[in-house]
């Protein structure tokens, strides 16, 4: 699989893009396992950015998962 958009709500020293592309594509092939989660789909507590950021890239075709630390939204991979 291919990661064309990463769109995060943390600043860059705190976690890059290059960061959380990783965690993604280490948990789609099963070997990631530390603080962040992945869903394949948008959690019903996204807010109003992470949906419209999610159904931009869906309009565009793509596939989205959202990776979240503590429950909460902290980027949209598509």
């Amino acid at each position: 699989m291919i990661v064309l958009n990463v769109l995060s709500w943390l600043p860059a020293k705190e976690i890059s893009i290059k960061e959380l592309e990783q965690i993604f594509i280490k948990h789609l092939n099963g070997t990631y396992k530390w603080e962040y989660k992945v869903l394949l789909e948008i959690p019903d507590n996204a807010g109003k950015n992470i949906l419209s950021s999610s159904a931009e890239l869906i309009g565009e075709g793509k596939a989205v998962a959202c990776i979240l630390k503590d429950g909460n939204v902290i980027a949209v991979v598509g």
